[in-house]
């Protein structure tokens, strides 16, 4: 127990969480994170994974997290200082929008985003999304499968520091992230990168040998390759006729980029890129658009890309962040996601009009949805065409006037 927790003990301040220690540690894994050849900084070269990144971290970083309590049939909304670290400022030098995004960045790179909980007693004070290539688990068992204890090292702003496992919040992919697990496509990403760029710079005419009927020096073959390179090698050079000494001849490689069929290779590489990320290719091209909806793109796009990462994200934060007494009191966090399920307008104006219809909404909550102002009266629209029978009563109900269809014991007689 550290000492501040025993001064706030006394002060009743301090509750207990869910920690397991044991003193009879005799195994340790370790385990770095940020393992593979491929480096973040080359990752973000290529410009496939960039757009799907981007796409997935401009999404994320833009929902607001509430807190809920669940009491009985009831959901209620609880204001809470946490969700102010968590929608607006998560520390003095970091607003929520770049946190979440270093977020769900280290979470699609590693696997894992660790975040370092800074507190005073119970309160929460600050959140710090700490470098995940840079953290270093050692995990001890005395069974060989439960987890008696585990060290966390972190080598940041110039020393390595040791960090209590209970102060972090870690949100977990179940994998050791794209960066290991699709270093082969990442790869091949590069190097047709490299590829196109050297030929671009090197060569506008196709890729060939000159060949001399006599035997050169090596003084006049590097003075004509010189020659060559500066009057036709670069785009800037492309269309320029060559000219060619006598006895010498150009003979172009069968191997060249059509051949080799560059563009199709990359295209690709894009796709299994977006499948990496989980992202539809329609998402960050408009070559391979198929819904013919723009709310049925973006709900495919939550379920199948972002709920995965959601779902990780709430569940590591009810995990390291709600007291226990919470836990059992049905308090759980959860992040909004109508705004990605929002479509064109008129489709919403469709969508909430049959619902208002059909009586699931009042006129006045169907105005809510589409951001106008309430009228005077509200009103829900019922049919006379629809009767309700209660089964278990035996009676028969129409919903908008006062009394049961055969009750003749009303006030007004009906």
């Amino acid at each position: 127990m550290r000492l501040f927790d025993f001064f706030n003990k006394n002060n009743n301040e301090v509750e207990e969480r869910s920690i397991y220690t044991s003193n009879g540690q005799s195994l340790a894994i370790i385990s770095l994170l940020g393992s593979s050849n491929i480096t973040e900084e080359q990752a973000m070269k290529i410009p496939s994974l960039i757009a799907c990144l981007n796409l997935i971290e401009g999404t994320i970083s833009q929902l607001p997290i509430y807190l809920y309590q669940e009491n009985g049939q009831d959901v209620v909304k609880v204001p809470d200082k946490r969700t102010r670290y968590l929608n607006g400022e998560a520390n003095y030098f970091t607003d929520s929008q770049r946190f979440k995004r270093k977020v769900v960045k280290d979470y699609l790179f590693y696997g894992k985003s660790i975040i370092y909980v800074e507190r005073k007693g119970n309160s929460i004070i600050s959140l710090n999304a700490l470098n995940a290539k840079d953290i270093q688990f050692k995990q001890y068992t005395t069974n060989g499968i439960t987890l008696s204890n585990v060290e966390v090292e972190y080598n940041g702003l110039g020393t390595t520091s040791k960090i209590d496992y209970e102060d972090l919040i870690i949100i977990d992919s179940g994998n050791e992230g794209i960066l290991k697990h699709g270093v082969e496509i990442l790869e091949l990403a590069l190097e047709q990168n490299t590829y196109s760029k050297n030929l671009l710079k090197n060569g506008a005419l196709p890729i060939g040998i000159i060949q001399s009927m006599s035997r050169l020096s090596e003084n006049a073959i590097k003075k004509l390759r010189a020659g060559w390179e500066s009057l036709y090698s670069g785009s800037k050079n492309a269309g320029k006729t060559v000219i060619l000494e006598e006895g010498m001849e150009y003979k172009p490689i069968a191997l060249n980029p059509e051949q080799l069929q560059l563009a199709n290779s990359r295209k690709v590489t894009n796709s299994d890129i977006c499948k990496l990320f989980g992202v539809d290719e329609s998402l960050i091209s408009a070559e391979f658009n198929k819904y013919s909806a723009n709310s049925q793109q973006n709900l495919a796009y939550l379920q199948y890309t972002l709920a995965p990462i959601i779902t990780a994200i709430e569940c590591a934060l009810d995990k390291s962040m709600l007291l226990e007494s919470e836990k059992n009191n049905g308090y759980y966090f959860r992040i909004d996601t109508s705004e990605i399920l929002r479509s064109t307008p008129k489709e919403q104006v469709e969508t909430v009009g049959i619902a208002v219809e059909k009586g699931l909404y009042s006129v006045n909550e169907g105005r809510a949805i589409l951001d106008k102002n309430k009228i005077q009266k509200d009103y829900f629209m019922w049919s006379l065409g629809h009767v309700l029978y209660d089964a278990n009563k035996d009676e028969i109900i129409v919903p908008n006037m006062l009394g049961k269809v055969g009750d003749m014991n009303n006030e007004n007689g009906t």
